[in-house]
């Protein structure tokens, strides 16, 4: 069995970027990849998990509540093994396994930013998975965030204005869709500082961790791809980092210092953000 690499990090942080980059490097992430580099067979898992705490992607901390209960914690990891060694991890692998993903031997691993405040269950699992943690500033993940939420909230709005003449003989089909933790730029920061807040709290000193800046892999390509193969213990070539570090945009780090609003919003959250080392 192979120890798998996981990918973790707060939304919009630069986490597709790394799990590209692997991938890239010859680690599998999966055959059932969406456009944002995230295994389907992986996502489903997780949002299960956070289905059975009460917990939505954008509220992470409502996770602790079903990790610190052991009782329910088991039967969640029961259900996760059942499900990786089952036929529906062809899903990801690509390929029929007798015991599903523990029978891979190749580097593999995944990517999901919901699998860093699960860490602890995941863990579970795999006590010596590999941990590459991905942080990017505060500011320009909230600014991502928050303008995701303004473009979905006007396809909500139109779905509700579609359904409402009908809501008088049909119930609600729910066209707004559920939590708007980004819609507000404050909002939006606050997520960022929850969830780098629980990830730093379970990954803590520990071993088997690769820490990333966003910005530090854009403005020191070559050294960063690096030290993500070498960590996924897998080897590249010149070719293949020159070829990496072309698809890259370095003008993506600290965006938010070229929007005035942007930048006299990071001032006035500088408390904050500095206590993330920003």
């Amino acid at each position: 069995m192979t120890n798998p690499i996981v990918v973790v990090g707060m939304h919009r942080s630069g986490t597709s970027l790394v799990s590209r980059l692997l991938d890239k490097s010859g680690v599998l992430m999966g055959r059932d990849l969406q456009e944002d580099h995230e295994s389907m067979f992986f996502i489903g898992l997780n949002r299960w998990i956070y289905e059975n705490a009460g917990a939505d992607w954008a509220r992470p901390e409502a996770l602790s509540e079903l990790i610190e209960f052991e009782p329910a914690r088991e039967k969640v990891i029961q259900y996760l093994r059942t499900r990786l060694s089952s036929r529906a991890s062809k899903k990801f692998s690509g390929r029929s396994l007798k015991n599903g993903v523990f029978d891979i031997n190749e580097p593999w691993g995944w990517k999901d930013p919901r699998t860093g405040p699960a860490l602890p269950i995941w863990l579970s699992i795999w006590p010596e998975m590999r941990i590459v943690h991905v942080l990017r500033h505060g500011v320009d993940v909230a600014a991502s965030l928050h303008t995701r939420s303004n473009r979905n909230w006007s396809k909500d709005a139109g779905r509700f204005e579609k359904w409402l003449p009908i809501y008088r003989w049909r119930r609600s089909q729910s066209p707004i869709r559920r939590g708007q933790r980004a819609a507000t730029l404050e909002n939006a920061l606050d997520f960022w500082a929850e969830q780098v807040r629980i990830e730093n709290s379970i990954i803590g000193e520990s071993k088997g961790v690769l820490r990333l800046r966003f910005e530090d892999i854009l403005s020191q390509p070559e050294s960063k791809i690096s030290d993500i193969a070498d960590f996924a213990g897998v080897s590249i070539n010149h070719e293949l980092i020159e070829e990496m570090t072309g698809s890259l945009d370095p003008s993506r780090a600290f965006s938010h210092r070229k929007d005035p609003e942007l930048s006299e919003f990071a001032k006035k959250n500088s408390d904050l953000l500095g206590h993330f080392g920003y």
